[in-house]
């Protein structure tokens, strides 16, 4: 069963979709009668569920944990460890550099996905230009802070959805394990609510959070 609240934009999309069943039903009961709006309402509300027990994710098993296990177009050898991190701010210090390398050093290779932080209202008005050339500036200087301190790294923005753009990484390059890195002044929407619990759900990979001075 897929699980409607998963993301601060599916959120959105409920409400947006229960406010024009309610004006619906509203302006039904008004041009007829109260009992037909009522019948309106319900017939939508039961569309609506039937809609999410059918849905894309209601087979078994989950689509970020398929696509870890999954063949890998780009992934790395059998000897190197592929570290999937997603750049919520942009890569930099020697702090971090260390975390990554803290723990196993030899044959480490990053992939650095640089999430669109777009507003749930850009969001789905997929306007998000603007959004998606920060995360490519983010990008870009993450990736030359990598090259910097001698990491063999690659990485992307992708899509502006951020389980999509996740899902999309993971089923091109895999990952041994997921660093999600922010800072405490940087706005959070990406990781809104309980998207690290989400993850760490989902993925039977190791997953931590760095917050990045």
């Amino acid at each position: 069963m897929r699980i409607p609240f998963k993301t601060e934009t599916d959120a959105f999309r409920v409400a947006v979709a229960l406010g024009l069943l309610t004006g619906i039903a509203v302006v039904v009961g008004v041009l007829s009668s109260r009992a037909y709006g009522v019948v309106v309402f319900a017939a939508g509300i039961a569309a609506g569920i039937t809609f999410e027990l059918a849905g894309r994710e209601s087979r078994q098993g989950s689509p970020l944990r398929d696509a870890v296990h999954g063949p890998h177009p780009h992934g790395g050898g059998a000897r190197e460890r592929h570290v999937l991190i997603i750049a919520g701010t942009t890569l930099s210090g020697e702090a971090l550099a260390a975390e990554l390398t803290g723990s196993d050093a030899t044959n480490l290779r990053l992939d650095v996905l640089a999430p669109i932080h777009a507003s749930r209202l850009h969001h789905m008005a997929t306007d998000v230009d603007l959004e998606r050339a920060e995360a490519q500036t983010r990008l870009e200087r993450s990736l030359s802070w990598a090259e910097a301190h001698g990491f063999s790294a690659h990485g992307s923005v992708g899509d502006s959805d951020p389980l999509v753009a996740l899902e999309d990484e993971l089923r091109d390059f895999g990952a041994d394990e997921v660093v999600i890195v922010t800072h405490t002044g940087e706005p959070t929407s990406w990781l809104a609510g309980r998207m690290l619990d989400h993850l760490s759900r989902e993925l039977d990979v190791p997953i931590r959070q760095v917050v990045a001075a």
